[in-house]
């Protein structure tokens, strides 16, 4: 299997895809994801716009800074997975390899992502609304864990996001 090579690491929008490699996350198991993710963002310099823990991925809607997405990725899924093998008292792989990224390269591909990403409960058949899906930046039910970030984008939503002429993340 070939890996295919990343050409931004940072100072873009990335839309985030890991799946697991093992059993589905129990919901105590994806309340601690959301704090293995907050801690991670306290150690790295990313900006986390959206998220959502699914019993079988996670999506992420993030801005890396100064560390690599490549650092942020493996880092949180080496913490996590050390982690979710404790509480399941069991070892091997909790994550495939790698992952999936695509870069918002304009604003509305921005807000088609996080629509993407907080309509993913609901397109699975778990909620009815996505604010009824607790482990997802729609539902804000842990905000003391993981609380988004704000962000101010230009309205019309073919202006691209890179270069960002009106200011620097």
């Amino acid at each position: 299997m070939y890996r295919i090579r990343r050409i931004e690491q940072s100072h873009r929008f990335f839309f985030i895809t890991t799946n697991l490699a093992s059993a589905p996350l129990l919901p105590h198991e994806r309340t601690l994801i959301l704090q293995d993710l907050a801690a991670t963002r306290r150690s790295h310099d990313f900006l986390l716009f959206s998220f959502v823990i699914m019993p079988d991925h996670l999506h992420l809607l993030c801005y890396p800074r100064e560390a690599t997405l490549t650092d942020v990725l493996r880092d949180f899924k080496s913490a996590s997975a050390l982690n979710l093998r404790k509480s399941r008292h069991a070892c091997g792989s909790i994550w495939q390899p790698r992952f999936f990224d695509a870069i918002c390269r304009k604003v509305h591909d921005f807000w088609e992502k996080m629509d993407y990403i907080h309509q993913n409960p609901v397109r699975s058949g778990l909620v009815d609304h996505p604010h009824d899906w607790p482990w997802s930046s729609a539902a804000n039910t842990f905000s003391s864990i993981l609380t988004p970030d704000p962000i101010d984008l230009p309205a019309v939503g073919e202006t691209p996001l890179w270069p960002a002429p009106w200011k620097r993340l």
